[in-house]
């Protein structure tokens, strides 16, 4: 017997067997089919927060909109009028929905609400005094049925 034949009889044959290869491509494409699942579903929940978020948007600035128009609609009310104590332009306002004023000395602060949606309203503050307006707030404010709503909070009772 030759060297190179007893060589050849004790030495395994090189490379990897085929089973091993198979194992790993059935891993690696198990592997590919959970990322891009996790992919879609992420897409998707991008997706519907993205709509929402639009739709929101969109109802924001039609109640901002619509709080605008409360505003130059009392604005047109209280020019026509010098003195902010008079009965006749309290009574025009108290005829405005949702429009509350108080009279002062020498100004005018009313207050009004306008809905966004379900829960949330934009809260409008202005002051007329000399003849012009200011701005105390616009703001947006959870709506009243959702702050009577009582939370689901365990006191540790």
């Amino acid at each position: 017997m030759d060297v190179k034949e007893k060589v050849r009889k004790n030495s395994r044959p090189a490379g990897i067997g085929t089973g091993y290869l198979s194992l790993m491509m059935i891993f690696v494409t198990l592997c590919l089919t959970a990322l891009a699942a996790l992919s879609l579903s992420a897409a998707e929940n991008e997706k519907k927060f993205s709509e929402k978020s639009a739709d929101y948007t969109a109802e924001y600035y039609a109640a901002d909109l619509e709080a605008k128009k409360v505003l130059a609609e009392i604005d047109s009310a209280v020019s026509g009028y010098s003195d902010y104590m008079d009965f006749m332009l309290l009574a025009e306002l108290d005829e405005m929905e949702n429009v509350s004023c108080e009279s002062g000395l020498g100004n005018l602060t009313v207050s009004w609400k306008t809905p966004i949606n379900d829960r949330q309203d934009i809260s409008c503050k202005v002051i007329f005094s000399d003849g012009s307006f200011e701005i105390l707030s616009w703001r947006t404010v959870s709506s009243a049925e959702t702050e009577s709503a009582p939370l689901g909070i365990w006191l540790g009772e």
